[in-house]
Parts: C-alpha cells; structure tokens; sequence
C-alpha cells in the first residue's frame, strides 16, 4: 500500500517537475526570441536616428528631459546644412549586428547586447577640408568603430519594451551629433562672405570716380556667418596700389572681428602733404588672407581719381580757396571745381546748441544746417534738397535720392562776417533719427555741385 502511495506521489512530482520544466522551457525560448526581434527592431531605430519611434516605442515619458533632449539633437533643428550632411553621411555608413548569445530574460525584465559599427569619424575629423563634400566622400571611405550599447526591456501587454532610451549610454551611438564641424579657410570662401549690394567706394561717384580726393575708402560688409570665425583668429590685410605699383598695406585684422571692414588710406599715409590730393591714375584696393600656405587675394576692387587744377575766383575773400576743408571727402564732397573755387569754409552749422558732434544733431534739433562761407563774389543762384533714410545701404540711399523730404533755391547773403550759402532744412524739433542727406543744384538744372550727410541720433 505504502509502496503503492509512494509511487503515486513521485509520479505526481515528476510529472508536476516536468511540466513545470517543459513550461520554463518553453516561457524562456519564447521570451528570448520575442526580445531579440524587439532588440533588431530598436537598432533600426537607432541607426536610422529617428527619434519619433525611438521614443513612441519605449517606456520614454515624451515630455522628460531626456525625451527632450533626443528629439532636439536627432531633428537638427539649428544646425547648417553642411552639419546636416555630415550626419546624413555619417548615418549611412551605421550597422548593427544584435548578439543573441547576450540575451537575459528574469521574469518581465530582459536586456541583449547591440553592436553598432559606425565610421571613425572623429579621425575623419582630424584632416582639414574645405567644403562638405570633401568631408562626406571622407566619412564614407574611413575605417569604422565599434559602439556596444545594452538595451534594457520590460514585458507590457505581453510585448518587450525598450526601457533605456535616452540614457548617456544609449545617446553615446549619437557623439557625432555633438562633433564641431570647421572647414579649413579659403580665400575663395572668404569672397563668398562678401555682400556685394552694400559693399563699395565711399564718396565716390556711381562710377567709382573719385575728384580731387585726399583720400580712398573701399568698405566691405560681410554676411553675419563671418562672426563665427573670429575665435579661430584668422588674419587679413588690404593693399592699395596705383597703376600697378604698391603704395600701402593696411594692418592686419582678425577675420570675422567685424562684419564691416573699413579699408582706408588717407593721403599722408602714402607722403601727401597737407591739402594735397590723390594724383590722376587708376587705384585698386586688394583683400588678402594670410593662409596657412602663402597669402591669398580675396577680393580686388579698383576706382579712378581724377586730380583737377582749381580756377580761382575773379576775386579773393576771406580765404584761400584751395585749401581741404574740415570734413571734406568724410560727410561732404565737392563735384563742380569751379564751384568749390568760391567756397571759402564749409561744415554743418548749430543754430540751437543741438549739435553734438561735427555732423551729428540730436533728434530735437529746429533746423538742420550746412553752411557754406563764399567769396563776396559770387553771386551764384543754387537749388538744394535734403533726403532721408534710416539705413545706410546702398539701395536705401539711392531709393531715398529719388524722394526729397525738403527742397529750396538760395543765393548767398551777405552778414556782418561774411557771404553765406545758407543750406537750411526746419525740422522743427522733431527730426526722426537716421541720416540726412543734401545735394546741390546749378539752378534749373541737375548739374550736382556738391553733397553731404549728417547724422541725427
């Protein structure tokens, strides 16, 4: 009977024992296998860096920091389109290989090795290039590394879910998101910096004729992109020549400090005496960049002066007409020699103390004024216009000479000190800052005699 019981009980565990193994057999190879399928289905994820299912098919809260985080540096939201390519060239070259010998499956917890193989793009990084697609054609044929990331699941609804999206290991496939991308300089890149519609001769005509100039001014603007390089310290120069003969070099600056570049050369830094001008003959500004390899020409611009002989008046006044004035050839210029044969002074005038600098008005200044002192000869009837605009590019300056804001026709008049052309505009006390611009008429005509521009802030 015993023997009988016996027999019966140890059936019944072994039965129970088998089963039970069968049942842990069974729970564990399909576990393993349904992690490993959830395990090649996050690579892909991974390797195509889309952050979007990355997120949606994990146990990530989308609205965390680290959701956040994901999502920003996979969409590339800020970044150029040259980083852009780096990384679209960077991810084709991913591979991923799931190790199914690392498998652990512990009741509804599990985690598996995934091996990346991506170009060693740090490497690539260490070369100099100088556009993107140099860089590109670089990363597909580097050498590649390894990335071993341990993707952690959990078991809901009876299906494995990543549970390590987001984690500094996870993001560690994605340093090449966070690589600093700076291509090797090039005379030619610095050229494509330039903004060609602003850039240009400063008071010279529309033909870049310069009269009777003691100086030469060529300024360059340069997109804002050019502020990134300042850090690297990269350097430049300018060079005026004449006809072909160097007459100055201009001191070193750091590319990108500015994106204005004044390049001027007043006529006592080439040995003109006082009063003297620029002689007759073609003037060329050249733009180098000291490269690693030798300096290199950036830009060329080149202009023509024109030096005249003054006539001098039928009579003499109060002065030598001849002489340079204060302010000539920076916020005011001659163009009729004979006219500018009269003038025996020149600058902008302070009727109400509301002038603060030598072309500079404050906004609640009462008339804006350029004075114009005369030989008492002259008797020379003159129309004038005064223009306005708030910027200083050159299409807004030459819109704003097509719309005078005030116009007039003035002989001079004499006072108790002299004979004056009296180049008024009233403002009122309510002058809108920005620039004022005059030119002057011949009479009836549009002959220009003379221009200006003064400043009101």
């Amino acid at each position: 009977m015993l023997k009988n019981q016996m027999k019966k009980a140890v059936s019944v565990l072994l039965s129970s024992a088998i089963v039970f193994g069968f049942t842990g057999c069974l729970d564990f190879g399909g576990g393993k296998k349904a992690v490993i399928e959830a395990a090649g289905e996050l690579a892909e994820n991974m390797a195509a860096a889309d952050a979007s299912k990355l997120i949606k098919n994990s146990t990530l809260d989308k609205k965390s920091d680290e959701a956040t985080a994901l999502t920003e540096l996979l969409s590339a939201e800020y970044s150029t389109d040259d980083e852009k390519a780096f990384y679209k060239a960077v991810e084709a070259t991913i591979e991923y290989e799931v190790d199914e010998e690392s498998v652990s499956v512990n009741k509804g917890e599990a985690s598996i090795d995934i091996v990346f193989t991506i170009c060693d793009y740090s490497k690539v990084l260490q070369d100099e290039y100088t556009n993107i697609d140099d860089l590109t054609a670089a990363v597909k044929k580097a050498k590649t590394t390894e990335v071993k990331f341990t993707a952690e699941f959990v078991k809901e609804d009876k299906e494995w879910i990543p549970d390590n999206v987001g984690s500094k290991k996870f993001m560690k496939l994605y340093d090449y998101r966070n690589a600093d991308i700076n291509f090797a300089l090039t005379a030619d890149m610095i050229s494509g910096f330039i903004d060609t519609t602003m850039s240009g001769f400063w008071l010279a005509d529309d033909d870049d004729i310069y009269f009777d100039t003691d100086f030469i001014e060529y300024d360059y603007y340069f997109d804002s992109a050019v502020l990134d390089y300042a850090a690297r310290g990269e350097r430049m120069y300018f060079v005026l020549s004449k006809d072909g003969s160097d007459l100055y070099y201009g001191p070193d600056f750091i590319f990108g400090e500015s994106t204005n570049v004044v390049c001027r050369v007043d006529g006592d830094l080439i040995g003109l005496s006082s009063g003297d001008t620029f002689e007759t003959g073609t003037y060329t500004i050249s733009l180098y960049y000291v490269g690693p390899y030798g300096d290199e020409i950036v830009d060329v611009q080149s202009c023509f002066v024109e030096k005249s002989v003054v006539v001098t008046p039928p009579t003499t006044g109060g002065g030598n007409p001849g002489d340079t004035f204060p302010g000539e050839g920076e916020y005011y210029a001659f163009e009729d020699l004979t006219f500018r044969s009269y003038v025996i002074n020149a600058k902008w005038f302070d009727y109400d103390g509301y002038r603060t600098g030598d072309a500079v008005y404050s906004t609640d200044v009462l008339t804006i004024a350029f004075s114009l002192e005369v030989d008492p000869s002259c008797n020379i009837t003159v129309d004038y216009s005064y223009y306005y605009t708030d910027k200083e590019d050159r299409d807004s300056i030459g819109e704003a000479l097509q719309n005078p804001v005030y116009s007039n026709t003035v002989s001079p008049t004499s006072y108790s000190n002299g004979t004056f052309y009296d180049i008024d505009y009233p403002v009122g006390g309510e002058a809108a800052p920005g620039f004022y611009m005059f030119v002057i008429y011949e009479a009836g005509t549009s002959n220009v005699l003379m221009y200006g521009f003064c400043n009101v802030a």
